[in-house]
């Protein structure tokens, strides 16, 4: 990816994980996921942004009381805006 005026300008709260899984179409899903005292509301900060910008995605409680936000699936180039809103 060569165009950075695509990527976030600023990243939100760090997940305590992050999955890339591959769709065998060549797409790619996302899950970002939360834990600890915190996990519930850095989680519910990157879901009002999600839900304010109309992006597409899942919001579940674990098993473990961690919290995920699934993205996906999507493109290549999709999936890395989508890292960058996570990544520092």
């Amino acid at each position: 990816m060569t165009d950075d005026a695509l990527l976030p300008t600023r990243a939100g709260p760090v997940p305590d994980r992050l999955t890339i899984w591959p769709v065998d179409d060549g797409r790619y899903g996302l899950d970002a996921t939360f834990q600890g005292a915190t996990g519930y509301q850095r989680a519910q900060q990157h879901r009002a942004e999600l839900e304010r910008d109309g992006v597409p995605h899942a919001f579940r409680q674990e098993l473990d009381g961690a919290w995920t936000l699934r993205f996906g699936p999507l493109q290549a180039a999709d999936i890395a805006r989508a890292l960058a809103a996570f990544v520092y």
